[in-house]
């Protein structure tokens, strides 16, 4: 299973006054409990900053050992402003899906993001997370269930 990674509102709350990640030892939780779980950044950090740093970020200070398990990026797409388009613009999800699809992932998939809009109302891959506070110890278990459930359907 692929989880997809948005950072601010995420990792750590937005628009607050916390330092940023201080939600770490949360995503920490979560990967240690879901071993077959490997994590794709979706955020908007990618677009500045290389892979390294991103998981540089996600490991200090007590998660380099989970280093090895975050595989990439979503590619960035960009919308053109005035553009017809039949169907709602739905950045995020349409970024998830292209890595998937692009590295021949057929399996579930998992977004942890704080943004609805950037996914269709239909997605049933996306776990919203409040942005005034970020991952909580409850949203832990929620996620750390949804990834059991859905990783038993493919193994029955």
């Amino acid at each position: 299973m692929i989880l997809c990674l948005d950072f601010d509102g995420v990792l750590h709350p937005h628009l607050r006054h916390e330092p940023d990640f201080c939600r770490l030892p949360l995503l920490w939780q979560i990967m240690r409990a879901c071993p077959e779980v490997n994590l794709v950044f979706s955020t908007s950090w990618r677009e500045m900053h290389t892979v390294q740093e991103l998981i540089d970020f996600c490991t200090q200070g007590g998660g380099e050992d989970l280093a090895h398990r975050f595989i990439g990026t979503t590619p960035y797409v960009l919308h053109e402003p005035g553009a017809f388009r039949v169907y709602p613009y739905y950045r995020r999800e349409s970024e998830c899906r292209l890595w998937l699809s692009g590295n021949g992932y057929r399996h579930s998939w998992l977004a942890i993001d704080d943004y609805a809009r950037y996914f269709s109302p239909a997605c049933t891959s996306l776990f919203l997370v409040d942005t005034k506070t970020g991952i909580t110890e409850e949203a832990v278990d929620a996620i750390i269930q949804r990834i059991q459930s859905s990783l038993g359907s493919y193994r029955d």
